[in-house]
């Protein structure tokens, strides 16, 4: 039998952090997929003049700062309840908008450890092989706790968070900021910088920092191909264990563990960039490999077995029972 959970401390590097549950359907509706969540459980500490961040928050002059992963220093404003929840809540929708239910793996022809009986025609009772459905669910532990502790958190919300992301609110009327002190400036990072419009792409974030700008002002990367930045979504696919784009085509400098890995032309070009491990929101099959090194661990399976679609909607295969069950049903089907 197939495992049906595995927590992320079974796999290995960069697939290990995260958790899942595989499952698969009653027989009472013999069109259904079987379903593959992977469960994240991220901490958000909202960073402010109350709750510092050490080594991301500096008070200089008496005013509080967060500084980016360049070194760049913004001023930081206090969070609010309203705020602290509508960002938490906006977190959630972004993440699972982005990845839920984007890509179905089809069962390897030889596999049949997911098969299930359906007796929807009493006449013709069918086996039935599902293909499954690649899900997210995201719980959010904020200040207060789970955001959320119903089962639309996930099947497996409790426990310790996978990830722990710093989140500063900026001042949004800041126009240029200065690397801090100690940093030393390059052709890319010069000592001063100023921008003319605040948005998710003055402040740089990393997998634990974000500003409150990654959810309520994505940039425009492609306006003729409606192309936006996501902070977000591209942070959780990291989460997921995912490298920059180029790094998921192949290119083992731009691995999620290279020192090369941030490097500008590991987010693509072209179309390539317009990935959602690149710059863009697009997401490509490439993106669906989290789900498919996590299900080998579940079923045995080597992941390269298990292809993938972005037809969600593709039906499982079915043999009448009475041919399943006997001698003359297909080795493979």
């Amino acid at each position: 039998m197939f495992k049906s959970i595995v927590k992320g401390s079974e796999a290995s590097f960069p697939w290990k952090s995260f958790d899942s549950i595989l499952e698969t359907p009653s027989g009472d509706n013999p069109r259904q997929n079987a379903w593959l969540t992977l469960q994240l459980r991220v901490k958000l500490n909202f960073c402010d003049s109350k709750t510092p961040a050490p080594g991301r928050t500096v008070q200089i002059a008496g005013k509080w700062h967060a500084r980016d992963l360049d070194g760049y220093l913004f001023p930081l404003l206090d969070w609010t309840p309203d705020l602290t929840t509508k960002f938490m809540r906006g977190f959630v929708k972004r993440a699972e908008d982005t990845w839920n239910f984007q890509f179905l793996l089809v069962t390897p022809s030889d596999y049949s450890e997911l098969d299930y009986d359906s007796g929807w025609r009493a006449a013709m009772p069918l086996k039935v092989r599902p293909n499954v459905l690649c899900l997210l669910r995201v719980a959010v532990i904020g200040p207060g706790g789970l955001l959320d502790n119903t089962p639309g958190a996930g099947p497996l919300r409790g426990g310790p968070p996978h990830r722990t992301i710093n989140v500063f609110n900026l001042d949004k009327s800041t126009g240029a900021v200065n690397l801090a002190p100690g940093v030393s400036p390059t052709a890319a990072t010069p000592v001063r910088r100023t921008f003319s419009t605040f948005n998710d792409g003055s402040f740089r974030s990393d997998d634990s920092d974000y500003d409150d700008s990654d959810l309520f002002r994505p940039r425009v990367i492609d306006e003729a191909n409606k192309v936006h930045h996501n902070t977000i979504g591209h942070e959780i696919g990291h989460a997921l264990g995912q490298a920059h784009i180029r790094g998921l085509d192949g290119d083992a400098t731009c691995a999620l563990d290279s020192a090369t890995g941030n490097d500008g032309r590991c987010y693509g070009a072209d179309m390539e960039g317009w990935d959602i491990m690149g710059g863009g929101d697009r997401l490509y099959l490439v993106n669906a490999v989290s789900w498919k090194e996590r299900i080998a661990l579940h079923t045995s399976v080597p992941a390269v077995k298990w292809s993938a679609s972005g037809v969600t909607a593709t039906p499982p295969r079915s043999l009448p029972a009475a041919i399943a069950n006997t001698s003359f049903a297909p080795t493979t089907w």
